[in-house]
């Protein structure tokens, strides 16, 4: 990943459309996401794709937002995971 920083730039935060984030995610993300996470299983254990698709969301982060608003966004999300009421995968 590239070192590129938005931080003054004037990238500002703007409001979400959710259904367009939805849609994005399911529709465009996840298809891809899953197709290359079961590529990557078959060359790595589950710990190394873990940690291989952490330090490319990190970089993806950093080069779309900043290192210092990366790292802000997802201090935020760790937060946002930890409130969250745990539920059961399976019933």
């Amino acid at each position: 990943m590239s070192d590129i920083t938005n931080e003054n730039q004037g990238v500002k935060e703007s409001s979400e459309n959710k259904e367009t984030v939805l849609y994005v995610a399911t529709k465009i993300i996840e298809p891809a996401l899953q197709k290359a996470l079961g590529e990557a299983r078959k060359e790595a254990t589950d710990q190394e794709v873990v940690s291989a698709l952490a330090n490319c969301y990190g970089g993806l982060l950093v080069d779309l937002l900043g290192r210092k608003a990366a790292a802000t966004f997802l201090q935020s999300h760790a937060v946002h995971l930890v409130s969250r009421e745990e539920v059961s995968l399976t019933d």
